[in-house]
């Protein structure tokens, strides 16, 4: 099979580039020989996917997160997190306010509340356990911590989304992208039949 049409296929069977896919498909028809020797690569089906190396796992070649903050509509946290969060509530108390109603349905109130993954001190970052700084695009240092069998899954490619295919630059979509991390567990819902539209 030709170099760009597995290429194609790629990009279309992974729906890795989301609104961008179209230009994918007409740069890897212009460029058969993408990447150098004509083998097969994901890079070309990613280069609209920015990506951030993944860090703790070097038992497992080299592969990339999906970044999530550039499409995080709220983010930087910090340019309405201007004071502290007692005092933004006490001052908007009455108010609705962005994103107050989230509910914590990720373990007992004893065990977490918000500032388990928060750092307080900077919104625009997560914390361990240990209250160590994590960027929010490496969100999956702080899922780990609980989730180690999943963390290990996910590293190894048996757990999560992969984007572009197996082939390298290997980019993976982060825990946070699948898993509502205040509310992790996945909905129940019915396959959807190919050929069939919904209500018939």
């Amino acid at each position: 099979m030709k170099a760009w049409l597995t290429l194609a296929l790629l990009a279309a069977l992974a729906g890795c580039v989301g609104h961008g896919h179209q230009s994918v498909l007409r740069e890897a028809e212009k460029n058969p020989a993408a990447e150098g020797g004509g083998g097969v690569s994901s890079a070309l089906a990613l280069e609209l996917v920015r990506r951030a190396k993944v860090e703790g796992y070097q038992d497992v070649p080299e592969f990339h997160v999906a970044q999530r903050t550039t499409a995080m509509e709220k983010f930087p946290c910090m340019k309405c997190h201007t004071k502290p969060l007692a005092q933004l509530q006490r001052e908007q108390q009455g108010k609705k306010a962005a994103h107050w109603e989230v509910k914590l349905e990720h373990a007992t109130p004893e065990v977490m509340d918000c500032a388990t993954c928060h750092l307080e001190a900077d919104l625009d970052s997560l914390a361990t356990l240990k209250k160590a700084k994590v960027h929010m695009d490496h969100a999956y240092q702080v899922c780990a911590q609980c989730h180690q069998q999943e963390a290990k899954d996910w590293a190894g490619g048996a757990h999560g989304k992969r984007l572009g295919g197996w082939a390298p630059p290997r980019v993976v979509s982060s825990c946070v992208a699948c898993h509502n991390p205040h509310k992790p567990k996945l909905e129940q819902r019915l396959p959807v039949m190919a050929g069939r539209s919904a209500g018939r």
